[in-house]
């Protein structure tokens, strides 16, 4: 089975990308609590990039740009409490199963219910149609990224979905819809459909 590498869209699986390396990525520092009051604070508040604004509506969490984020930038590592999969008691937080595949089998699932546990990128809301895509989830050795696939605008919010290669792996669909996600390489030329 061929595999393209969601960071080059080159054959190979992301593990063997080069170009990984010289990506821009975007992390966030965390930053260590100062007072008692920042102790209180969640692992995602003190992790957010001074660059990305959190809101919260109920239940309800979005990050959106303060500027313009690039396409092909890279997001992540994917930071927090992740449990044995056979482990998971409850439905991960919107739905969205996210997985580090082990080479031993025993494979971890991220439980982003706690916010003191986990940073900002673990809770960034999955797309609900293949329009609202503009990150996508992969795995690099055994961490998780995002890559942003269009440029994202700072009134946009972010809103990611599995990389065809981690969909596969996962057993989910590679669009939240079912509808075709055109994706375009370094060159331009359409990649996926």
């Amino acid at each position: 089975m061929s595999m393209i590498c969601i960071i080059c869209f080159n054959n190979h699986a992301e593990d063997d990308c080069s170009d990984f390396v010289s990506s821009s990525k975007m992390n966030g520092i965390e930053k260590k609590p100062s007072s008692t009051l920042t102790r209180n604070l969640s692992k995602v508040l003190l992790s957010l990039p001074t660059h990305i604004q959190m809101r919260r509506c109920d239940d309800t969490i979005t990050f959106s740009p303060t500027i313009r984020i690039l396409k092909t930038t890279i997001i992540g590592p994917f930071e927090g409490r992740f449990i044995p999969e056979d482990k998971l008691t409850i439905t991960p937080r919107n739905g969205f199963l996210v997985k580090i595949f082990r080479e031993n089998g025993n494979n971890l699932v991220l439980d982003a219910q706690d916010e003191r546990k986990n940073n900002w990128c673990c809770l960034i809301p999955p797309a609900r149609t293949s329009q609202e895509i503009n990150c996508l989830l992969f795995q690099r050795k055994c961490k998780l990224y995002a890559k942003v696939v269009r440029t994202i605008l700072a009134t946009e919010s972010l809103s990611i979905w599995y990389s065809s290669n981690y969909a596969k792996a996962i057993g989910m669909p590679e669009t939240p819809d079912g509808s075709s996600l055109a994706l375009y390489g370094k060159t331009g030329r359409m990649i996926f459909r």
